[in-house]
């Protein structure tokens, strides 16, 4: 049985799942510095939520990136990739980088609006 960590809102409308498997099976498995703080887990919905960016994978992925100023070591950016479907969608995995420009490349899908 699969254990629901958290479910956040996306940028278009769907609930996105992070489910306790994926967190400890997937992500801190390949990424172990996200263990070294508890607030992590919230960062990843905060991303969901309110991202600067999203852009699309390359296997109907989207993956959404945000500023973390408790990255570890310096700041950085939290990438989260996640997939939707029609009603929801759920965290395929996150990791930190230090440059984006790459990414921004790609099919951007939404960019944080600008007040």
């Amino acid at each position: 049985m699969k254990v629901l960590m958290w479910v956040a809102t996306s940028k278009f409308g769907k609930s996105v799942r992070l489910t306790g498997k994926i967190w400890s099976d997937k992500i801190l498995k390949e990424h172990p510095e996200f263990s070294l703080r508890p607030e992590y887990i919230e960062e990843l919905r905060k991303v969901i939520e309110n991202p600067e960016y999203i852009v699309e994978g390359w296997q109907q992925e989207l993956l959404a990136l945000r500023w973390c100023e408790v990255a570890p070591e310096n700041p950085k950016y939290l990438c989260v990739v996640y997939r939707e479907y029609e009603n929801e969608g759920f965290i395929i995995t996150a990791f930190f980088i230090s440059k984006y420009g790459k990414l921004l490349r790609r099919k951007i899908r939404w960019p944080k609006q600008i007040l």
